[in-house]
């Protein structure tokens, strides 16, 4: 990609918020963004301060057809299968294919470079396949669970746990070294501190505000902490494991981290 053009020092250096957040939605999404040559697009290491963006932005979509499943009285297992399927399409399964590689992996290999080879293989083992069926399950029955609210709340909800389970990924890409010298995360390379802090304000100020007008300040507060101990377990896992961070353990980290402030809006519902 081009570099940008010289710009003012600090957090919003280069600043070109829809340049960043079209790059951002190209990578993570599968969705037909039109890019415009003279839009000179940014790294995508520096648009990457934007994930959370991009992440809302599929929650938006996955909330909004379970908010109309809602509306037309569908069976709620039925509406939650439709808006995780939904969700699962418009990534192309790239978050669930890092789970299910780094549950065969660190599963099934017996050293760092076994564990590095397993996850690099494209076949699914049995540890994949266990932690993929279980986490769409969980995410399914979550939100069932979520349709008790207004549907509008579901949306908040949905989006905010989808933008910051995003930012989450930056802030790894940013603090944890890569654990080997090829591969998708050293491609997209590394984000600067100030983009993982602007992906980190700008998920988790998002995800306070719509979960704590959704549901109260203290859930949004205690999801918001759930998505960061669910990063911290999977890093300090990932070190142990291979010495570092790859693009699957990326995956594993916004799907698992999007499943627990889920699960923290579904218990403070009550």
């Amino acid at each position: 990609m081009n570099d940008l053009p010289p710009a003012r020092n600090g957090l919003f250096r280069g600043f070109r918020p829809l340049a960043e957040v079209l790059v951002s939605l190209r990578f993570l999404t599968r969705l037909p963004i039109p890019f415009v040559r003279r839009l000179d697009p940014p790294p995508l290491a520096q648009s990457m301060r934007f994930f959370p963006v991009a992440g809302i932005v599929i929650g938006l979509i996955a909330g909004g057809l379970l908010a109309l499943a809602q509306t037309f009285e569908f069976p709620s297992l039925f509406s939650a299968v439709l808006a995780a399927a939904l969700s699962i399409i418009l990534t192309g399964a790239l978050h669930e294919d890092g789970l299910a590689d780094v549950a065969d992996g660190f599963g099934g290999g017996k050293s760092r470079e076994h564990r590095l080879e397993i996850m690099r293989d494209s076949r699914i083992g049995t540890y994949g396949t266990l932690a993929l069926v279980l986490a769409v399950l969980a995410k399914i029955s979550l939100l069932e669970a979520l349709q008790s609210l207004q549907p509008l709340e579901s949306i908040i909800l949905i989006a905010t746990a989808a933008g910051f389970s995003r930012a989450l990924v930056v802030d790894l890409l940013w603090a944890t070294k890569p654990a080997r010298s090829d591969g998708l995360s050293v491609l997209a390379g590394r984000p600067s501190r100030n983009g993982a802090l602007v992906a980190l304000l700008l998920g988790g100020g998002l995800a306070f505000a719509g979960a704590a007008y959704a549901l109260s300040p203290e859930a949004a507060a205690f999801a918001i902490i759930a998505g960061g101990v669910t990063l911290a377990a999977i890093r300090a896992l990932a070190m142990r494991m291979i010495g570092g961070q790859t693009g699957d353990v990326c995956g594993a980290v916004q799907v698992l981290s999007e499943i627990a402030m889920l699960a923290v809006y579904v218990v403070m519902i009550g």
